[in-house]
């Protein structure tokens, strides 16, 4: 698999407003249902290119600590996520991410005022029938933590990207 082009800004249509909303996605989905997690991998992988780049590191290939997971609400796939920390973060601010179990991550990124999230990216990925996502970096003494979510089986509109000839804009 490929790993995808990430933009910053997200196109502008009423189908991506909830990719483009700050704050936890897992509070959003909960207003409307029961959210669980499934767990589909927790452990060590090696960075892929984009990867690398988003969590800053030297070069891709550097072992990284990944948790992926399924979102569901009220039993429906929502949301696939991939959340990326490298070997100090695991070992620093971000070691929550090794026992949250079925928790979602929100547990451990909403409770802590000190954490700050930077800009949101945007792709479709090459799964499938190339769900939109979004990724962004949150911060803690220094360390990343990359948090990627792709919008799957919700309810939602299908996302389309603005016709090539138009420009990309960030909206607020």
């Amino acid at each position: 698999m490929l790993p995808p082009t990430w933009k910053s800004a997200a196109p502008i249509a009423p189908a991506t407003r909830p990719m483009r909303q700050p704050g936890s996605l897992t509070a959003r989905l909960a207003r409307t249902g029961v959210v669980s997690v499934d767990i589909r991998y927790s452990g060590w992988q090696y960075a892929r290119p984009d990867e690398a780049a988003a969590l800053g590191l030297a070069r891709p290939g550097l072992r990284v600590y990944v948790r992926e997971v399924h979102v569901r609400r009220n039993g429906e796939p929502a949301v696939l996520a991939r959340s990326l920390t490298t070997i100090a973060g695991i070992r620093g601010p971000w070691k929550g991410l090794r026992t949250l179990g079925r928790r979602p991550l929100a547990a451990l990124l909403w409770t802590d005022p000190r954490i700050r999230r930077g800009p949101f990216e945007f792709a479709r990925l090459p799964l499938g029938d190339r769900p939109p996502a979004r990724r962004s970096c949150f911060w803690r003494h220094g360390q990343a933590l990359v948090v990627m979510e792709a919008f799957v089986g919700l309810p939602w509109p299908d996302v389309g990207w603005l016709p090539r000839r138009r420009s990309w804009r960030a909206s607020r």
